[in-house]
């Protein structure tokens, strides 16, 4: 597809720094994670690269990105643009507490790399063709601002469960692990309150919980390992209750 100005493209360059950043795992221990870090900022800095720092005006990054829009293109973490004739690539190096660090480095496209590019910033249903949805590097993308996510059998379904489907009374292809707010509208209230419900076992399960749910039996339909988090009842703490062959365990 072509290549627009100004939009971030996933970084699948393999130079040095492509690779530090994709070995670059939140996950490892602390120690591998700040080493990994260190390596990576020390190679940015041989690259002559620019770092912007910035201070958070509100939780959230979207005044930040759009900070760092106006001064080099892309507004997504990890990311190549096309900016004025050049390539860069943007790279959040620390976006905790207030303080915000963006590095950011011209780079060499390779001849016939562009046309394999895919936007990171969401696509139309024309652009999300069937090459780009096997290629797409992420589990969930934004088609024509709805959120897709890719289901139990690789096929790209939508993120957005259905009121059916959420009462499990029907099952869809969303996969295990996956977290759905829904907006409830309250009378008298200007807000939207959302109910939280995460999948488990193939079934969708409300997050939280009473007590009387767990006492009455009301949710023993949930599979053995399913979790509730249930509030404080009397003298019985607060915390994640894990259902177990012998009943409801709380966590820890």
């Amino acid at each position: 597809m072509p290549i627009a100005e100004n939009r971030s493209y996933f970084d699948s360059l393999e130079d040095a720094v492509g690779k530090l950043i994709k070995e670059l795992n939140p996950r490892d221990k602390q120690s591998v994670y700040r080493k990994a870090k260190n390596d990576l900022c020390r190679e940015f800095e041989r690259r002559k690269c620019q770092f912007f720092y910035f201070r958070k005006g509100r939780m959230g990054l979207e005044e930040s990105n759009d900070s760092v829009l106006i001064k080099v293109g892309p507004k997504k973490r990890g990311h190549l643009a096309a900016y004025k004739g050049e390539w860069v690539r943007v790279h959040w190096i620390s976006t905790y507490g207030f303080s915000m660090e963006c590095a950011v480095q011209k780079v060499k496209m390779p001849k016939g790399m562009e046309g394999s590019l895919i936007p990171a910033d969401g696509l139309s249903s024309a652009e999300f063709t069937s090459d780009i949805a096997l290629r797409y590097p992420k589990n969930r993308a934004q088609v024509d601002g709805k959120p897709m996510i890719r289901g139990i059998r690789g096929e790209w379904v939508s993120a957005t469960p259905t009121d059916e489907a959420l009462q499990n009374r029907e099952k869809d292809e969303i996969p295990d692990g996956v977290s759905y707010d829904k907006p409830i509208e309250r009378p008298g209230n200007d807000y939207l309150y959302m109910e939280q419900y995460h999948k488990y076992a193939g079934y969708w399960i409300k997050t939280y919980a009473t007590r009387e749910d767990l006492s009455t039996g009301k949710l023993d339909w949930i599979p053995v390992g399913g979790k509730v988090y249930v509030d404080r009842c009397g003298d019985i703490p607060s915390g994640w209750n894990v259902r177990t062959a012998d009943g409801w365990k709380l966590e820890g």
